[in-house]
């Protein structure tokens, strides 16, 4: 669909999909608004970063395997895009993420353009919560050496 076909929400996901692949080749699959599979749901984040897999979550029969979606252990991290369900992105999906053990849970809130970073899970929450603005700079966990710019992840 072309940009300016799409919403403020689904501009600034595939504007952040386009990023975090940019950034991550070869080191992480990126998926948007597909679901995940925990323990006891499927949620469909905005963003999935996610292990490549080349036999992992292809087409019913591909590879002969059967189609299946990302599980905690094959989660980097989380992101979800928040205009006007911000108080849901931060109190119920960080309980939702931390107790399915994802290692690192972010929310971009497009009104003040700010993301809230949980990281370090329990199973009653996050342990840390940082709030950056939009030109802060971030090294996801699970890629230390990769800097991450939260100026490409919001619409100018």
């Amino acid at each position: 669909m072309p940009f300016h076909l799409l919403k403020k929400k689904e501009l600034l996901s595939a504007l952040s999909v386009d990023y975090l692949k940019s950034q991550l080749t070869q080191q992480a699959h990126i998926r948007m608004q597909l679901p995940v599979t925990l323990s006891n749901s499927e949620p469909e984040p905005d963003i999935a970063v996610v292990h490549i897999d080349p036999k992992a979550y292809g087409v019913r029969g591909a590879w002969r395997q059967p189609y299946r979606h990302p599980s905690p252990q094959e989660i980097f991290f989380l992101i979800e895009i928040s205009d006007t369900t911000l108080r849901i992105d931060r109190q119920e999906k960080t309980l939702i993420y931390a107790g399915a053990n994802i290692p690192e849970y972010w929310v971009l809130d497009v009104v003040q353009r700010q993301a809230y970073i949980y990281r370090h899970p329990t199973p009653v929450g996050y342990q840390s919560e940082t709030i950056l603005s939009d030109s802060e700079v971030i090294n996801p966990l699970n890629f230390p050496s990769v800097s991450l710019s939260f100026i490409e992840m919001f619409l100018p």
